[in-house]
């Protein structure tokens, strides 16, 4: 990079020289080109662009390649002071993955000795493993010749336990059967028992008779005796009465002792019978409970034997896992043997890696030695203020607040870091706040607040952030140096100074270009932002006032949106619709690339051309295109990075600052200079 930044440099300063030989002897401007050649030869880039005018002449061909010249000389060196900024950074992130990477190929070095220790610990581990495996192997299948045996027992049992519990049900109603048999049985006997006393009381009755017969007897015999030989007959018939009251009476005895003893009998039959029932009813609820017990026999056989075959579907999971699991182990044995055969090679590659970290190592030291030519090469060359050499016994403190959401601000963002870069070798701390979407008020209450208890030295913002915020007027009074860029703010806040292009000169330089490349007649569709916004309404002033001077030109419509791409395109489309005569639209905002796409999408381009600010590649690539005529340049870089170099001067040195508004250099790209400038 060193090389080539030398080869370009020599070569623009030998096409400066002729062009400054021919303008010399050409051209009566020849002393503004000589001043400005000669600031360049000092090193001091940043000089306005020559003014050319009138028909092209040989002087105006050398003074637009001397722009052009310088212009290149310019974009390259501080594109190249981004880049430094960049190849800065990437070589510390180097530096230290070399450094982390040597380190760490000598602890792979110093592991890779435990590694090989531990890949043979690893490979009999996995060996023994492979063993248990196999051993397990062989017990499961045993357990499963023993669950299948015991599947089949709990299977029987479950059919016995069913078939038992049918056998007591039929039992228990043969057991209900004899029970009931007993009961009448036992009421059979009650009757019989009932007969029995009546007999007695008939025998008692007989019993009874005879004793009188016995008695009327006796008394017939008294009477025969008395009667004689007349009462013998009677006599006779009275001995027979008595005769046969005897003998009834020994009968009835004996019919009483026999109905004794069936009573006796009946009284133990009965009690046998009431026994027997008791027995019956007793085993009739122990029968109960032994059904009861088979059902839950029967039912917690079915369980187990549902849970069996569960265990049984899992065992067998089990088994095929067991086999997976060998196979992976064997592979695991394959994998620990190629890592046993590769830790040898491992070794070998670590010892390489650490020789090629060391040759890196050195490569990023000529890197930064290389970087650190660059730098010296671009103090050289003055595109901007430089850092005071002179440092604060206290670390100085600058926080930098800017917008962060189109190509311009990142440009600025290129200049903060550079800025940045710079300062890092004094006693310098800047912190870049980028301000995006709705964080944008959050952002600038947040670093106004710290300038108020923190002390920072310097806060610089774009002015139309700042406005009039108290805090910001409160930092001041504390100490805090205000410096605003883009565009100015109300002296109110108390700011030093202001860095930002002349937007009303811009707005000229826009319409002076519309009268250029349009022969000085056009009719123009403008589109304007937020007039609150002092860049924006600049610019729309000076645009105005050159063109009641330019009386070819006239504005036929225009429209004010919000800085919004789809705010712009959508504009862009309206004026394009509604002006069919419209040839060229001024563009004031910052989001142009919407319009250009408008204009394409319209398929207006050739007919419609784009008078825009801001340059980038886009921008350049759509000049080539035909759809932007022209577009003003604002110095994106030198506004990130001109107010921080100057701060800090000024807090370290109290260097009086030259204006309290310094104005950026502005240049204009058009068809005529597009193809001749390098893209940054």
């Amino acid at each position: 990079m060193n090389g080539v930044a030398i080869t370009i440099m020599i070569l623009e300063a030998i096409a400066i020289g002729v062009l400054v030989f021919l303008l010399v002897r050409n051209n009566k401007s020849s002393k503004k080109i000589m001043d400005n050649a000669q600031q360049i030869v000092n090193g001091k880039l940043d000089v306005d662009d020559i003014r050319i005018s009138g028909a092209e002449t040989n002087s105006t061909v050398v003074a637009g390649a001397f722009n052009a010249i310088k212009s290149n000389l310019m974009t390259f060196v501080e594109s190249t002071k981004g880049n430094v900024t960049v190849l800065s950074d990437a070589i510390d992130v180097l530096s230290n993955s070399v450094d982390a990477n040597q380190e760490a190929n000598e602890q792979i070095a110093d592991g890779v000795t435990s590694v090989a220790v531990k890949a043979g610990e690893q490979l009999e581990l996995v060996r023994d493993n492979l063993k248990i495996i196999e051993n397990n192997n062989i017990h499961l299948a045993d357990i499963q010749h023993e669950m299948n045996r015991i599947e089949n027992v709990l299977n029987d049992t479950v059919e016995q336990s069913q078939k038992g519990t049918l056998n007591l049900e039929g039992y228990k109603k043969d057991v209900a059967a004899v029970s009931d048999g007993l009961a009448s049985v036992h009421g059979v006997l009650e009757d019989f028992n009932h007969e029995i006393a009546q007999i007695e009381e008939v025998g008692d009755f007989i019993i009874d008779v005879s004793e009188q017969l016995m008695l009327l007897a006796f008394n017939a015999s008294i009477e025969a005796a008395r009667a004689g030989e007349a009462g013998k007959g009677f006599a006779v018939v009275a001995d027979e009465m008595n005769e046969m009251s005897v003998k009834t009476k020994e009968g009835m005895g004996t019919i009483n002792q026999i109905v004794n003893e069936i009573k006796e009998s009946s009284a133990l039959i009965n009690e046998c019978i009431q026994n027997c029932d008791k027995t019956f009813g007793e085993s009739r609820n122990t029968f109960e409970l032994v059904n009861e017990s088979f059902g839950t026999i029967s039912v917690h056989a079915t369980d187990v034997q549902e849970k069996m075959g569960d265990i049984s579907k899992r065992f067998g999971e089990i088994s095929r896992n067991s086999d997976a699991s060998k196979k992976k182990a064997t592979n695991l044995y394959d994998a620990s043997v190629s890592i046993s055969d590769s830790t040898h090679e491992i070794a070998a590659a670590s010892e390489m890696t650490a020789a090629e970290s060391s040759q890196i190592a050195h490569n990023v030291e000529e890197l930064r030695g290389m970087l650190v030519g660059i730098q010296n090469l671009l103090k050289q060359f003055n595109t901007a203020v430089v850092p005071v050499e002179k440092d604060r016994a206290n670390k100085v403190k600058i926080l930098v607040l800017s917008m962060l959401d189109n190509d311009f601000w990142y440009g600025v963002r290129r200049g903060v870091n550079y800025a940045i870069q710079e300062l890092s070798v004094h006693n310098a701390d800047v912190e870049f706040i980028p301000c995006m979407g709705d964080t944008i008020d959050q952002n600038v209450t947040m670093a106004a607040n710290r300038c108020v208890s923190e002390k920072i030295d310097a806060l610089v913002l774009p002015g139309f952030l700042a406005g009039e915020n108290p805090l910001i007027k409160k930092a001041v009074g504390q100490g805090t140096k205000v410096f605003t860029f883009n565009c100015d703010c109300s002296s109110e806040i108390g700011r030093l100074a202001c860095f930002s292009p002349d937007s009303k000169e811009a707005g000229m330089m826009a319409a002076k270009s519309i009268e250029k490349q349009m022969n000085k007649n056009a009719n123009v569709g403008m589109i304007y932002g937020d007039e609150t916004v002092p860049g924006y309404r600049d610019r729309k002033a000076g645009f105005m006032e050159y063109l009641e001077r330019a009386k070819g030109i006239k504005v036929v419509n225009s429209i004010q949106v919000k800085d919004s791409e789809e705010d712009a395109y959508q504009a862009a489309m309206k004026l394009l619709r509604d002006n069919p005569e419209m040839n060229v639209i001024y563009y004031i905002t910052g989001t142009p690339l919407a319009v250009a796409k408008a204009i394409e999408d319209s398929k207006k381009v050739g007919k419609v051309s784009l008078v825009c600010f801001d340059h980038n590649k886009e921008i350049f690539d759509y000049i080539k295109k035909g759809v932007i005529l022209a577009s003003v340049g604002q110095d994106a870089f030198g506004q990130g990075h001109d107010p921080i170099i100057w701060a800090y001067n000024h807090i370290v040195t109290g260097q009086v600052l030259p204006a309290e508004i310094i104005s950026c250099r502005s240049s204009v790209v058009d068809k005529d200079n597009v193809n001749n400038l390098i893209e940054a």
